[in-house]
């Protein structure tokens, strides 16, 4: 499963729903509101974080230098 491609299905399934619903009379609101949604007004970015409680472990410079991580 290649998660990115998923996250990027969801999004795109959920514009075309959203956008089925819009119907906006004026022409200058309208463009607007497409620009808004084109931008991704509604879809931020993932959020990632880590637990507050998450142990502290090997740094990433320590796993590049094991050849764990690609520099």
């Amino acid at each position: 499963m290649d998660i990115f491609k998923l996250h990027s299905d969801i999004i795109s399934d959920y514009a075309s729903f959203v956008k089925g619903f819009i119907n906006i009379a004026d022409e200058q609101i309208n463009q607007k509101v497409q620009e808004e949604l084109n931008s991704g007004a509604l879809w931020p970015e993932p959020l990632l974080q880590l637990s507050p409680a998450f142990e502290s472990g090997t740094s990433i410079a320590e796993f590049v230098n094991q050849g764990v991580l690609h520099p």
